[in-house]
């Protein structure tokens, strides 16, 4: 009977990590104040230490509503909280999408409205062609709440494309600003301006002025036409619930190329450039702050936005069965500079774009402080998902479904940390990729499951080849080993790759992988795991396959994996570069029933590419319907295969 009621436990075990379980955020009914607690019916300061706050009904504000201190709990009890809910106004047809109805083209004789499935991947499905020196200029939208900041945004879809961004009060009146501190001084509008690698949303800061009617114009001031889009004028930077230890005024568009943060900028004290303004809570040194059971939302498709930010450092936030809906451009849920717990939360996030798509921070949910945890939650939407760069943190029973449409905004993002476990996700992108470890080292991954389809180019990678990765490793292929990427372990996974062939823009090579690896710096270790690919045009330019090893002279160890495929499964010497070290032993290769004939399980180099496979060590592996077999393409390539013999 032991043995038997044993057994039973194990099997069940079993099932529960083969099938994650996934708690999710569950709309809580309010409840009354209880004694000791404090009620919360409007946006304020609540501040004082070891109180709990209880909201009593729906909160709004139209710009950011609350600013919490250090060790308090903000309940929601399943109300909601509005941030950014001023009654503004968009710019009718600002994305071209009824083409240039309203807009004033007497400067744009030129100008024409184009089909992005045409030309280029940008926001939309349209786009406006701006000659060079032609200006287009919108017609005037109220802007209700004075002296805050809005951004006269435009979406560029190149950095070698160039706009002149001015704003105007009605009458016509120019609309000058300028950030001081110190003894610096900085124009912020008008602004002459471009986006960097990958296109952008370029922007001029408009800041303490007067409620009122306001436009926008928009000038090619570069050497080439200009194609852009998403010309409006939006609130910028409003937080749903405010932490702040520092205040990050870096707002104006310099600023994006300099890398700086941008965090408050309406709350900073004039003439500084950290310090909050005088009656709000400053939080410093250790602490834990929590919010939990409600809704967050923002009330206005704005711009560079939070649900919830906290520049504090030292104090851990934990966040419990919270809602984030939130949309507009470079717009998220979550952004936290120290230790972070989230638990039973959804995030969904409508952001079809971004300012620069080289923050990999700027993803839905960010945090920074080690041994975070982010578990049982939903990411639903967003340029990437989670931005978890703490060393030893954990993330686990999630699921992703990211919308990328930027480059290596992956739906995990764990940067150079150290010993973080990512397992028992699901990632099942709309669009885009799974896990990127740049420069990540000692983590593990395992027990997720991965469905990766081939995504369609971007307005960076649209006539070239573009991956889309369950997991990419990468260290840039770095020459020493304190920048490299080593020591990671990728194990008992699933993969699915699908692999599609797109033929709307010419030249472009779309592939898909499990794991794509481009590493110099150290070994990382890649085994255990079942992995299918499955390619629905197998004959065409474009590519799919288990492991892409490029850029590489550390490519790693893969062992003991079983591979299913229909198109070769390992691929070294890729479009990404050499590969040189890979180490593939005792892994299963199926070749799949619909491969169609001369199907090898590897391929090394690139047609027409100087790309090289060296030092490659086969030994051990199993061969199903097919026999060990390389296509090489060009010269140069060297292997050696060891161990049991192809049947």
């Amino acid at each position: 009977m032991k043995t038997f009621t044993w057994t039973l436990v194990l099997c069940a075990a079993m099932a529960v990590l083969s099938h994650p379980l996934f708690a999710e955020y569950a709309a809580t009914p309010h409840r009354d104040v209880r004694p000791g607690e404090v009620p919360v019916g409007g946006p304020g300061v609540y501040a004082q230490p070891n109180t709990t706050y209880v909201l009593t009904a729906d909160v709004s504000s139209a710009t950011s509503p609350v600013f919490l201190g250090k060790d308090v709990t903000l309940d929601l009890n399943g109300y909601t909280l509005t941030y950014a809910a001023g009654g503004y106004e968009h710019v009718p047809n600002y994305g071209f999408e009824e083409g240039t109805k309203h807009w004033d083209l007497t400067g744009a004789p030129g100008a024409k409205v184009e089909d992005t499935a045409k030309v280029k991947p940008f926001i939309g499905e349209k786009i406006l062609s701006l000659p060079v020196g032609e200006e287009i200029v919108s017609p005037y939208v109220n802007l209700p709440v004075a002296d805050r900041a809005y951004y006269g945004m435009c979406g560029v879809l190149s950095q070698k494309m160039q706009v002149h961004i001015s704003i105007e009060a009605e009458g016509g009146r120019p609309v000058t600003c300028e950030f001081k501190w110190q003894d610096k001084v900085r124009q912020t509008c008008p602004q002459t301006c471009a986006p960097r690698l990958g296109g952008g949303v370029t922007f001029a800061l408009m800041y303490g002025q007067a409620a009122g009617r306001y436009r926008i114009r928009v000038k090619n001031t570069g050497d080439r036409v200009c194609l852009i889009d998403q010309v409006d004028i939006r609130p910028a930077m409003d937080v749903g619930v405010s932490i702040i230890e520092k205040t990050y005024p870096w707002a104006y568009h310099r600023c994006v190329w300099s890398g700086d943060a941008c965090a408050f900028f309406d709350y900073t004290e004039p003439g500084t450039y950290s310090t909050p303004r005088d009656g709000l809570p400053k939080v410093s040194g250790t602490g834990t702050i929590t919010i939990r059971n409600g809704v967050i939302r923002s009330g206005f498709r704005g711009i560079r936005s939070w649900g919830i930010q906290s520049t504090a450092a030292g104090v851990t936030l934990r966040v419990e069965n919270v809602k984030v809906v939130a949309a507009g451009i470079n717009t998220n849920a979550l952004s936290h500079r120290g230790r972070g717990i989230v638990k039973d939360c959804r995030f969904e996030i409508d952001t079809p774009f971004i300012i620069n798509r080289h923050s990999v921070s700027d993803s839905p949910v960010s945090i920074s402080g080690a041994d975070s945890d982010v578990m049982h939650c939903q990411f639903i939407g967003g340029q990437g998902c989670l931005h978890i760069v703490g060393d030893k943190s954990r993330v686990h029973d999630n699921l992703f479904v990211n919308r990328q449409r930027v480059t290596n905004h992956y739906s995990v993002g764990l940067g150079s940390a150290r010993g973080t476990r990512v397992y028992r996700n699901r990632f099942e992108p709309e669009i885009g990729s799974g896990i990127l470890m740049g420069r990540a080292k000692d983590c593990e991954v395992y027990e997720n499951t991965f469905k990766i389809m081939t995504a369609n180019g971007n307005c960076e990678y649209t006539n070239e080849d573009y991956s889309t990765n369950a997991i990419r490793i990468t260290d840039y292929n770095a020459k020493k080993r304190e920048r490299g990427a080593h020591g990671n372990r990728i194990h008992h996974n699933r993969f699915e790759i699908t692999g599609r062939h797109y033929t709307n823009y010419k030249g472009f090579m779309g592939v898909a992988t499990a794991v794509f690896v481009s590493v110099g710096g150290g070994v990382n270790h890649v085994y255990e795991n079942e992995i299918v690919v499955n390619h629905t045009a197998p004959d065409s330019p474009s590519l799919a396959c288990a492991f892409y090893l490029g850029g590489s002279r550390q490519a790693g160890e893969f062992y003991r994996n079983k591979i299913t495929s229909n198109v070769p499964a390992v691929w070294c010497g890729t479009f990404y570069g050499n590969t040189s070290n890979a180490k593939i032993c005792e892994n299963t290769l199926i070749k799949a029933d619909d491969a169609p004939a001369g199907f090898t399980p590897y391929q090394f180099g690139v047609k027409g590419r100087n790309a090289k496979a060296t030092d490659i060590e086969f030994r051990d592996n199993t061969y199903v319907n097919c026999e060990f077999g390389i296509r090489k393409c060009g010269d140069g390539h060297s292997h050696t295969r060891s161990g049991k013999s192809a049947r």
